[in-house]
């Protein structure tokens, strides 16, 4: 593993490394073809910065100047915009030779046959006052061979003086681009007049090669980071598995053979050990009763292990929460109740489940007392879950009708089912009065509870309910009469299938009359002796055995 991470590392920089050499690498450019046809050019040198005070000077020699050449005519004409202002018509835009060239035009009259021609390094011609910012210009003068010898050492001459005036500022411009071109790349670089950025400038450019750089390193970085975790994590899974062999099988010997607690001593100076024996602990406690449950809880206090597990439970982290909350739940440790307690109202469902198994795993007489505290929603799945842990635990199942006034509908919807679930006959008072119950989820609950659990002593209170209840608990009412048939109900039954226009709500006051037996029956076929031909079609349904 190590020798692959070396081998990716060393490709990465390479790659890296070589880029920045293309980049930096000088490159030759030549300038737009310049040779005419018609004379031969000689060439005057220079490194000076190009001002309009300049172009005044040298257009003194009455010979016209060709300020540039360019394959772009929006190249041409933005060049052309920045001169005319100090030239006006003296400047013109010339399509020769394929290119588009700016010239001023000299005073003579003589435009189409001999010209100066600047060739620049850049297509920045700048102002005296706002010359600061601007990037050398001028890289040389070709003139003319038919030019008369006094006029081109007159140029010459002027291009000298311009060149030793600028000197110091010119050396300090290149310094400073000499300092940044291994990184940055200036207007000179031959990489940025390869391709048009349509205008943009060349800081974006830099700072996208900033970007691309840093998120180069910052993958090796990642890619560093997630080797050494993973390997990390593995590394400290083998030992994990290992660790828990070995604490399993001291715990063994200590509960049930010779072995003194000594041993655990040296463990209890590492965290990682000490959480791993927890853990271990945790997991032989599950089948332990009696004795060796006690003899185990005594090890877990004599160690401190309980300061870990409380002080995991007063954590930020919910999934260290949850953890302790397990160990304190099976090792019956009370210490952290008001932290179980603050929990049941958390907005993570995760933890809320494992502080209410917590706190039923800690109550000695009432189990489910939390949910007299318990203000959030009591979802089904909670719900669910702590059934089960009651299922499958043996737990004092508490009379459940002492939450039946509880402010919170959830809570009793949960004491309904769970009456019904363990037939607590003797709530059948307490469950009449919530058949009164504002919200309609928890009467539908209700009437359910009555007509399973057989509470005649609720018919004449259905029967009053019927008629203001919505449709879903109105199909209820008539499934939980035909539950626990009554021949006092007859008379309302025949009225709900007469006046009724639902068929559904006809079906359940059907069968309800038919549950009553041999009364039921002949009350159904006298029904069906009446010339309304729904009444046939509803009944036969009923009655017909194949069918139901």
């Amino acid at each position: 593993m190590k020798n692959q991470l070396l081998l990716i590392l060393l490709l990465l920089f390479a790659t890296v490394f070589q880029a920045n050499l293309t980049l930096c690498k000088p490159f030759s450019i030549s300038s737009p073809d310049t040779t005419r046809s018609k004379k031969t050019e000689k060439i005057v040198s220079s490194d000076n910065k190009i001002t309009i005070s300049s172009l005044i000077n040298l257009s003194k020699a009455h010979y016209p100047i060709q300020l540039g050449a360019f394959k772009r005519k929006s190249n041409a004409e933005a060049l052309y915009l920045k001169i005319e202002a100090f030239f006006g018509e003296a400047v013109k835009i010339i399509e020769e030779d394929g290119y588009y060239k700016v010239r001023l035009t000299s005073r003579n009259g003589n435009n189409d046959i001999e010209y100066l021609n600047l060739v620049y390094s850049s297509d920045t011609v700048s102002d005296e006052k706002n010359d600061v910012s601007a990037k050398p210009g001028l890289d040389k003068i070709i003139v003319s061979a038919s030019v008369p010898t006094q006029i081109r050492a007159s140029i010459a001459d002027s291009v000298q003086a311009l060149s030793s005036s600028s000197y110091k500022t010119q050396n300090e411009q290149s310094a400073k681009n000499i300092q940044h071109k291994f990184i940055f790349l200036n207007n000179n670089s031959p990489w940025l007049k390869k391709f048009n950025y349509f205008g943009k400038s060349v800081a974006l450019v830099n700072a996208l090669i900033i970007f691309i750089t840093g998120s180069i390193f910052t993958m090796i970085l990642f890619l560093i980071f997630i080797l050494l975790n993973r390997t990390r994590m593995e590394k400290e899974e083998r030992l994990r598995q290992f660790l828990l062999e070995k604490y399993q099988g001291m715990i063994i010997n200590y509960l049930f053979g010779d072995n003194l607690s000594d041993g655990f001593m040296t463990i209890a100076s590492d965290k990682f050990r000490r959480q791993v024996l927890i853990d271990q602990m945790i997991d032989v406690s599950i089948n332990l009763k009696g004795d060796a449950e006690a003899k185990l809880r005594e090890l877990y206090l004599n160690m401190g292990l309980d300061r870990d597990s409380v002080k995991k439970a007063y954590s930020r982290q919910w999934h260290k929460k949850i953890k302790a909350f397990r160990e304190l739940a099976y090792m019956n440790i009370r210490d952290a109740n008001d932290e179980i307690y603050r929990c049941l109202e958390s907005k993570n469902e995760i933890l809320r489940i494992e502080a209410q198994i917590a706190l039923v795993r800690l109550s000695d007489d009432n189990p489910f007392e939390f949910l007299n505290h318990l203000e959030r929603p009591f979802s089904l799945w909670e719900q669910i879950t702590l059934y089960e842990l009651l299922v499958h635990h043996d737990f004092k199942v508490p009379l459940f009708h002492q939450f039946l006034s509880s402010p919170n509908d959830t809570i009793v919807m949960f004491s309904l089912r769970m009456i019904r679930e363990y037939k607590q006959l003797d709530s059948e008072e307490y469950v009449l009065k919530v058949l009164q119950h504002n919200n309609p989820d928890v009467r539908k609950i209700a009437i359910e509870v009555t007509g399973d659990m057989r509470m005649k002593q609720a018919l004449k209170i259905l029967k009053k309910m019927y008629k203001n209840e919505n449709y879903d608990n109105s199909i209820e009412i008539l499934r939980s009469m035909g539950k626990m048939p009554d021949e006092e109900m007859l008379g309302f039954l025949k009225l709900v299938l007469d006046k009724e226009d639902d068929i559904q709500l006809q079906i359940e006051a059907t069968k309800s009359i038919e549950n009553m037996g041999e009364v039921g029956v002949k009350s159904l076929k006298k029904i069906m002796e009446s010339e309304y031909k729904n009444y046939n079609i509803i009944i036969r349904h009923v009655l017909d055995k194949r069918i139901n």
